[in-house]
C-alpha cells in the first residue's frame, strides 16, 4: 500500500470522528439551550434537530460520492 493512501485513509477516519464529535457537541448545546427554554420537549427537539443535520450530511456524501472509508 502507498503512504499517500496510508494518510488519506487516516486522514478520513480521523475527519468523520470529528464530524461525528461536532455533532454530539452540537447535540449538547441544543440540549442545553431547550432546557433552559422548553425543559419538556428539550430531549426530542435537540434529538431531531441532530438527526436533521446528521441526515444532511449523509445525503450529501452520497450525492458527491464522498463517503468516509
Amino acid at each position: 500500500m502507498d503512504v499517500k493512501k496510508v494518510l488519506r485513509y487516516t486522514w478520513q477516519g480521523i475527519s468523520f470522528l470529528l464530524i461525528l464529535y461536532g455533532l454530539y457537541l452540537l447535540f449538547l448545546l441544543f440540549l442545553d439551550t431547550f432546557l433552559r427554554v422548553l425543559p419538556g420537549l428539550a430531549y426530542p427537539l435537540s434529538f431531531l434537530l441532530t438527526l436533521g443535520l446528521l441526515a444532511f450530511v449523509v445525503l450529501y456524501w452520497i450525492k458527491n460520492k464522498r463517503l468516509p472509508l
